[in-house]
Formats: C-alpha cells, sequence, structure tokens
C-alpha cells in the first residue's frame, strides 16, 4: 500500500508525512518530466507567435 510506504519512509527521515510527500513529488517531477505537456506548451507558444504576426 502506497500510504504505508509513505509512512515508513517518514519515519525513517525523521519528517512529517506533508514534508516526505513534497520531496518525494519534487524529485518524481525532476527524474520524469511530463513531456506531452512541454510539447502543448511549444503549440501554444508557436500559435501565439504566428497570431502576433497576422495581426
Amino acid at each position: 500500500d502506497t500510504n504505508n510506504r509513505l509512512i515508513r519512509a517518514k519515519d525513517r527521515s525523521g519528517r512529517s508525512k506533508t514534508i516526505e510527500v513534497q520531496i518525494r513529488l519534487r524529485d518524481h517531477l525532476k527524474r520524469y518530466p511530463d513531456f506531452y505537456n512541454e510539447e502543448i506548451f511549444r503549440e501554444v507558444i508557436e500559435e501565439t507567435e504566428s497570431t502576433f504576426k497576422e495581426i
């Protein structure tokens, strides 16, 4: 169970559960960035740039 693993990890580290989640979430997002959102972001930028050029 994910919650039990998280509790054991926070007990080992001595941190609160909230801080443990925050650290692990940041680490996960750094290791596995969401490339799909990056692609969408690029598309929006390209559309915005082309829209400004047309105006």
